[in-house]
């Protein structure tokens, strides 16, 4: 089993086994359950995730988004993620997830000329990300019939790479999930500021000052930032601190004022509207929906 890496404070992410992945080109499965609740996994699967029915934040490495029916989003192996639903959400979860596992068709397979555009689309998906565009429906509809078939035939294989088409035709919106000490992306200068971010984040941290971390100018590290993360610095700042806040209310070994506290927010009211703007929930209402556990629920992928 490979150890990942704890994220931003959540703790040892839960290993998950999917054995069919193992002898099959892909599986996909709907769900349908009474909310997801908070279960932090990895699985060295990618997966794409389609969310018919749900609203709440997804958690993946140290992203925090708010997310709503129709969330379309491909995430790569090992990155531990979860979805929790909110006090919101009207009705059972639906959701479509799609497993494979790209050392199964073999090294050849990825270099041939008809792979590129899935191929180039899965090199920017290392970070995970999220899609949008109008064919999004038309591929969780396609998810879903694929997922209802249930066969292993080579129609579904079609069907499969007919997804994988129309996604590389849709506006791809990078999660910057970053896992702690791990330096996959092969850019040193950027790993070592990462790594110094998360060092950092109970003390007050300006761009200027990361800017000069990396020898860079504030106009050039701003751009030189939103390329590589895929967001503005402020943005990614504000994201990891709130996903270490969410960790320590999960815990429950802090109050909310001492882990906002602990994550760098010095003003109450900024750090309430920052959490909102992030989750889509006010910390108290995270903390009720994430001790409530709801019974029988799962979490996507």
């Amino acid at each position: 089993m490979q150890v990942v890496p704890s994220i931003s404070g959540y703790g040892q992410p839960s290993f998950t086994v999917l054995p069919l992945t193992k002898t099959r080109a892909f599986t996909a499965t709907s769900y349908c359950e009474p909310t997801f609740r908070f279960l932090w996994h990895y699985h060295p699967e990618w997966e794409v995730v389609f969310v018919r029915n749900a609203c709440g934040t997804r958690h993946v490495g140290t992203s925090v988004e708010k997310f709503g029916p129709g969330d379309l989003t491909m995430l790569p192996g090992n990155v531990p993620h979860t979805w929790f639903s909110s006090k919101d959400q009207v009705g059972d979860t639906r959701v479509t997830v799609i497993h494979f596992l790209p050392q199964v068709w073999g090294e050849t397979f990825w270099k041939l000329p008809e792979i590129k555009a899935f191929h180039a689309l899965c090199q920017n998906a290392q970070r995970g990300v999220r899609f949008s565009g109008k064919e999004s429906e038309e591929i969780g509809q396609r998810m879903e019939a694929l997922a209802a078939s249930g066969s292993t035939s080579l129609d579904s294989f079609m069907d499969l790479w007919k997804i994988f088409t129309l996604l590389t035709k849709l506006e791809v919106h990078s999660l910057h999930a970053v896992e702690e000490g791990k330096s996959d992306w092969q850019n040193a200068r950027l790993d070592e500021l990462l790594v110094w971010l998360e060092s950092r984040l109970g003390e007050p941290i300006t761009q200027q000052e990361a800017a000069a971390r990396v020898k860079m100018s504030p106009a050039a590290f701003s751009r030189w930032f939103k390329v590589n993360m895929g967001c503005v610095f402020n943005r990614y700042l504000n994201e990891i601190r709130v996903a270490r806040v969410c960790a320590e209310i999960a815990h429950g070994k802090l109050s909310i004022t001492e882990a906002a506290f602990q994550a760098g927010y010095n003003n109450l009211s900024n750090f309430n509207r920052r959490f909102l703007e992030v989750t889509g929930l006010t910390p108290k209402a995270f903390r009720l929906q994430i001790q409530a556990k709801p019974v029988g629920a799962r979490a996507a992928g």
